[in-house]
This record gives structure tokens, C-alpha cells and sequence, in this order.
């Protein structure tokens, strides 16, 4: 018997857009699964530099209010974590299950910043908040394209554009969500590619930190693949997906 079609709402992490998704949706969708990838606010090439963390969440649940989603598998990568995280509070009833792909899970009061290992956080005191942040190139080809060729992480950076700052700096108030998850209230999976070192080895390490927020019974799947898995390995994304958002 075939699986069940799920409806999924794939959400972008950092620098970038809805597109990013493209490949994977494609694939997705080929096996008759309904699939949404907006770009939320403060993410598209020319939005203000001025927004909060906040308006990146409201974007993304009044895609799922304007679509009248249900039984969403809300999926995040990155940062993306976040943001799937808090919308999910606010639109509990729409949500089936929450997938967190290569990230975040931020602790209750942390801001994003504090996530990261502390060289990596200095970027943020040394950004015009005014120009909005982005990784220099070097950062993401060497730690978040580590398994592809120079020409496929320049053409990734190239989609790239800043996001505000505040982004990263804003306290994300996520005691509900921890809250949800400790109950059973929330279903959560965790996805990790085997070779992802966007966050370097060690104490700063996205898995297994942030998988292990989600409790003990989060599912947890691995995939081959680096941080950007989505360009390097669409189709076998999209299985392992599917894994980790049915029943």
C-alpha cells in the first residue's frame, strides 16, 4: 500500500530563500505530496534590514493561515529551526509534526547568537546593522559545502543575501514550545547529515545538542550529505523526509 500523502511547509534557514528548496519539492511532489516553500520576511533581496526575528515568524504563520493549512509537516533548516519552533506555538492546530533539519533548537531565552560557538559570534559585533548579516564565502564553502565541488558552493552563495541582524541578537522567547515538547503536546523529529560541520565539532556541535532538546522521543534520522544536502542529495532528502514527518 502506498504511503499516505503528507502536506509539507519546508521553511529556509539563513540568506536564503523559498528556492532553495526547488529540487527536493520537486521530488516530493513527483510522489504526490503537497509541498509549500515560502520565503519569509526579512529573507527576500531587498527587504528592510530593520526586522525582528518576530516578523520572520508572523510571515510564516500567516502562510499557513492564508493557505488554511492542517496537518502540516513543518520542516526548518538552520536557523529555520527557530522559526518553525515558535510558529508552531502559534498555530498548534495546524501542525502535525515538527522536522528539524541540520537546526537550531534554541534554548528557553537564548537568543540565536548564543548558539554559536563564540569566534563564530563575533561576526555578529562586527556587522553594520544597517547592511543586514551574511557568512563570508570562505565560512560557507569550507563548513556548510564541505562535500561539494568549488563551482556548485559558489553558485549556492550566489542565491545568498543578507538578513537582518536582529535576526540572530533577538531573545526567542520559546518556553511554550519546550514546554509542548516535554508534554507530548508536539511531535518532533531531527534530521542530521552525517558530514553537515556547519557548526564545528565540539561543544557547539548542532547534533547531538539539538536533537536531544526534543526529548526522548524524538525520531532522529541520519543522511549522507553536508549542511546544503538539499542541492547535493534532493531525492534522498525527500525519502528521508517523509520518514521523518509520517505517522
Amino acid at each position: 500500500m502506498a504511503p499516505a500523502s503528507l502536506t509539507f511547509v519546508l521553511v529556509h534557514g539563513a540568506f536564503q530563500t523559498g528556492a532553495i528548496w526547488e529540487q527536493t519539492a520537486g521530488e516530493l511532489r513527483r510522489h504526490g505530496h503537497t509541498v509549500h516553500t515560502p520565503t519569509l520576511a526579512g529573507h527576500r533581496p531587498g527587504d528592510p534590514m530593520t526586522l525582528a526575528y518576530a516578523d520572520a515568524v508572523a510571515s510564516l504563520t500567516a502562510h499557513l493561515d492564508d493557505h488554511d493549512l492542517s496537518d502540516v509537516v513543518l520542516v526548518g533548516h538552520s536557523i529555520g529551526g527557530a522559526y518553525i519552533a515558535a510558529a508552531a506555538v502559534q498555530a498548534l492546530p495546524r501542525v502535525k509534526r515538527l522536522v528539524f533539519l541540520s537546526a537550531f533548537v534554541p534554548a528557553p531565552g537564548h537568543t540565536l547568537a548564543d548558539e554559536f560557538p563564540p569566534e563564530d559570534a563575533a561576526f555578529f559585533d562586527m556587522t553594520d546593522p544597517a547592511q543586514g548579516f551574511l557568512l563570508p564565502f570562505p565560512v560557507i564553502r569550507e563548513r556548510a559545502c564541505n562535500d561539494m565541488d568549488s563551482a556548485a558552493a559558489t553558485a549556492i552563495y550566489a542565491q545568498m543575501s543578507p538578513i537582518p541582524v536582529r535576526y540572530f541578537t533577538d531573545k526567542l522567547e520559546l518556553e511554550a514550545f519546550h514546554e509542548l515538547i516535554a508534554s507530548g503536546g508536539l511531535h518532533a523529529s531531527y534530521v542530521y547529515p552525517i558530514s553537515d560541520f556547519a557548526l564545528p565539532p565540539g561543544e557547539y556541535a548542532s547534533f547531538p545538542r539539538f536533537a536531544q532538546r526534543l526529548g526522548p522521543l524524538a525520531r532522529i534520522l541520519q543522511i549522507p550529505g553536508s549542511h546544503y544536502v538539499m542541492f547535493s542529495r534532493p531525492a534522498e532528502l525527500a525519502d528521508t523526509l517523509v520518514a521523518a514527518g509520517r505517522d
